[in-house]
C-alpha cells in the first residue's frame, strides 16, 4: 500500500513515472530486487503497469484500480467561489479519500480543486473546501460546475444555467450567496470543465 501511495503522490506532482529502484528507495527498501518483487505482485494484481508497451519499460505508474486502492486524488488547483480567480495549477499535493469518491460509474476522470471565497456558501461550499470534480463538458442546468472563463483567464465554481436571447446563447453562472451577482457570459467565452460531485470539508489546519 505504501508503494501505491508513493506512486499517487509522484503522479500528483506531475513528475515522470519512477523506476523500480526509485520506488524502492522511497518506501525504505534497500534492495532493487526486493522492490521488483513487490511491484511485480502489484502489476500481476492489476494495480500498476509499465509506462510503455514493452515489459522492460522503465517507468511504473498506477492503473485506475491502483488509484482506487491508494485512496489518493491529485489536487489540481484553486477555484474561486467569487467573481473569478486566475487559474492556478497546484499539482503538488494529493489527498486520501474514500474509494467510492475516486471512481465514477461513467468512467470519467475525477480530480480535486480547492475553493477560494464564499460565494457558494448556500450550497455548503466554503473557502478552503475541496471539491471532487468529475469531467463533464455538458452537464444539465442547475448543476454546480467548475468553469473556465475567457480562455482560462478566470476559473470559478457556480451553478450553471443556459439562456438564449437575440444575441445568441449565454451561460448564467449563479452564486449561492445573496451578496454576489450572477455572471452572465457568452457561451463561447465559457468552457465547462466538470461538475461538482462531492464537497470535502478539511480540518481547519489543512485549509
Amino acid at each position: 500500500m505504501e508503494m501505491l501511495r508513493h506512486l499517487a503522490r509522484v503522479a500528483a506532482r506531475g513528475e515522470g513515472a519512477p523506476s523500480v529502484r526509485e520506488v524502492g528507495e522511497a518506501v525504505g527498501l534497500r534492495s532493487s530486487q526486493t522492490a521488483h518483487k513487490h511491484l511485480k505482485k502489484l502489476e500481476e494484481a492489476g494495480y500498476v503497469e509499465r509506462e510503455g508497451a514493452s515489459r522492460r519499460a522503465r517507468g511504473i505508474r498506477l492503473t485506475r484500480k491502483g488509484w482506487e486502492a491508494a485512496g489518493e486524488m491529485p489536487l489540481l488547483g484553486r477555484i474561486a467561489a467569487g467573481r473569478g480567480l486566475e487559474a492556478v495549477e497546484v499539482g503538488d499535493e494529493a489527498y486520501s479519500l474514500a474509494a467510492e469518491l475516486l471512481g465514477s460509474r461513467s468512467g470519467r476522470p475525477r480530480y480535486l480543486l480547492r475553493v477560494v471565497g464564499q460565494s457558494m456558501i448556500g450550497a455548503h461550499i466554503a473557502d478552503g473546501d475541496l471539491l471532487v470534480v468529475e469531467e463533464d463538458e455538458d452537464p444539465p442546468d442547475g448543476t454546480v460546475v467548475a468553469a473556465l472563463i475567457r480562455g482560462g483567464e478566470e476559473v470559478t465554481v457556480k451553478r450553471l444555467y443556459r439562456e438564449r436571447d437575440e444575441a445568441g446563447e449565454t451561460l448564467r453562472l449563479r452564486p449561492e450567496n445573496g451578496e454576489h451577482e450572477d455572471l452572465v457570459v457568452p457561451a463561447e467565452d465559457v468552457a465547462v470543465q466538470g461538475r461538482v460531485v462531492y464537497v470535502v470539508h478539511p480540518p481547519r489546519g489543512r485549509r
